[in-house]
């Protein structure tokens, strides 16, 4: 419980991790490394080599990729080769040698730690603290060194979750401030075997996961304390029984790219009643005649603007460029420098998702077979400091709708913030952030719950700053300041002031 505490101690003494931090290319070794940056990307695009020169970090953020998922990194033997420990991705490093001999027989074993602490000094219905945890240990198992065949991946991952609850126990609101609260104990979550064909152009999953693994997800929300942000907008899961981690269910998620620039993916989940009970610790995996079937779709647009030339890149000393040799034979000019030169990216989707499930009607004994929305996404960066740098200005928004209203708690959400990726020149990894995340509540929800509530629920918003501070590469601290306004919707509830941090630590 206290360990990133005592870590964030001892770290604060570190050295700076160095003021360039963007994408490194390395020329390739003999034997070729695994794709598994493609293997579960919220967004376009798959990623082929030529195209991972361009792309390895879409946001500018160093520490996000489009392989990473909101609480585990497959682990990444190349990451891991510096001598010293605060250059490293990972706080335990390659374990002396072992983890490197594990991945390279096609085992990847990856843990992190993430911790919320919050407190509410002002407004809610009493003032406290709370902290609140989670643990998860991946392990991806990769199909060509044990079983010789390219592009296959199994998942097998698990959890834990401690602490309490703030919004619960002491404001009252609906977006919850700590976004690792959420079930509690050991959960089985992931199993869950994926595989790419064509190049990465096509992937197909299927097992124990949820839609929000693949589904109107990003990493720019993974950077918010916030749970209406963080994550998945908390409409999804609240209105439709849209799966979100830590629970998941039976599934299957086909993902296609149809352009370089453009991709579909079309999914099909179970819903159940069942999904979220913690006694079960996510066994419980059986498929119940009052079960319903989820269908998700989405299309996703992922634009680069004002591109460089390639005139624009870094030059050695002797004023050329870099050549290796790719895994084809073929060749190709990589910059001598650690940076290729970005233009402007950004991400675009929309999706919608339908549900077979029988939904409980508000202020009525009779179910509802059957519910829908919508949802739209994008992000695009603004202002980069630098071509060559992974430093800059990205906005994003984020819109819900379920119409549905005797049915959808939060039938309109919207989300929406900016990310600027060193601000203060000497933290070029540091990250500040700015969110608002903005819910109006069922009239048909209002109506039926005014005397429990104690008014008439009309809407609830949230604004968040935050300030990450990347101690090393696989560890920060990011202080964070909530308003959260009008909690719960009925103006009974003074508006609340919460303070706090998030700490996290890669293993």
């Amino acid at each position: 419980m206290f360990l990133p505490l005592l870590l964030a101690t001892v770290l604060t003494t570190a050295p700076n991790a160095g003021a360039t931090n963007a994408v490194s290319i390395e020329a390739p070794s003999a034997t070729p490394p695994r794709k598994v940056i493609s293997v579960r990307m919220p967004m376009p695009s798959f990623i082929t080599p030529d195209e991972q020169l361009k792309f390895d970090i879409p946001y500018q953020i160093p520490e996000l990729n489009w392989g990473n998922q909101r609480f585990w990194d497959p682990y990444r033997t190349a990451h891991d080769n510096t001598t010293n420990w605060f250059q490293s991705d990972y706080a335990t490093k390659n374990w002396f040698g072992f983890r490197d001999k594990l991945a390279t027989n096609g085992l990847d074993i990856s843990a992190s730690y993430t911790a919320n602490l919050a407190g509410n000094p002002v407004g809610g219905k009493s003032s406290g603290f709370t902290y609140c945890d989670n643990f998860t240990l991946d392990l991806e198992f990769q199909s060509k060194p044990l079983l010789g065949y390219d592009g296959g991946t199994l998942s097998v991952i698990a959890l834990n979750r401690d602490g309490n609850n703030l919004s619960a126990q002491h404001i009252g609101n609906q977006f919850t401030v700590q976004q690792v609260y959420g079930g509690t104990g050991t959960i089985f979550y992931g199993l869950a075997y994926n595989q790419r064909f064509d190049d990465d152009k096509i992937s197909f999953k299927f097992g124990r996961m949820a839609a929000g693994d693949d589904f109107a997800s990003s990493p720019l929300y993974w950077l918010y304390m916030n749970n209406g942000i963080d994550g998945n907008p908390q409409a999804l899961p609240v209105n439709g029984s849209f799966s979100t981690y830590p629970w998941s269910v039976w599934g299957a998620r086909l993902r296609a790219l149809l352009t370089k620039e453009t991709e579909a993916m079309l999914g099909i989940y179970q819903v159940t009643p069942q999904v979220s009970q913690s006694y079960m610790h996510g066994f419980n995996w059986n498929m119940n005649p009052g079960d319903g079937v989820m269908l998700v779709g989405q299309y996703g647009w992922a634009p680069e603007f004002f591109k460089p030339s390639p005139s624009a890149a870094p030059k050695t000393s002797d004023g050329k460029s870099v050549v290796s040799v790719n895994n084809d034979g073929k060749t190709f000019s990589v910059p001598a420098s650690d940076a290729i030169p970005h233009g402007l990216p950004g991400h675009y989707w929309m999706g919608g998702y339908y549900s077979t499930w029988t939904y409980s009607q508000f202020g009525s004994t009779q179910g509802q077979p059957g519910a829908y929305g919508l949802y739209w996404h994008f992000d695009q960066m603004l202002y980069r400091m630098d071509p060559c740098k992974d430093t800059g200005l990205t906005a994003w928004s984020a819109f819900v709708l379920s119409p549905q209203q005797n049915t959808a708690k939060v039938p309109f959400q919207y989300n929406g913030g900016l990310v600027y990726t060193g601000m203060i020149p000497a933290r070029p990894r540091d990250i500040s952030i700015f969110g608002v995340a903005y819910g109006n509540f069922s009239s048909n929800y209002a109506q039926a719950n005014q005397a429990s509530l104690g008014g008439y629920a009309t809407y609830e918003l949230a604004y968040e700053f935050g300030y990450r501070i990347n101690l090393t590469k696989f560890a920060y601290v990011q202080p964070d300041a909530q308003w959260i306004i009008n909690p719960g919707g009925t103006g009974s509830i003074p508006n609340a002031l919460v303070l706090g941090a998030q700490i996290g630590v890669t293993f």
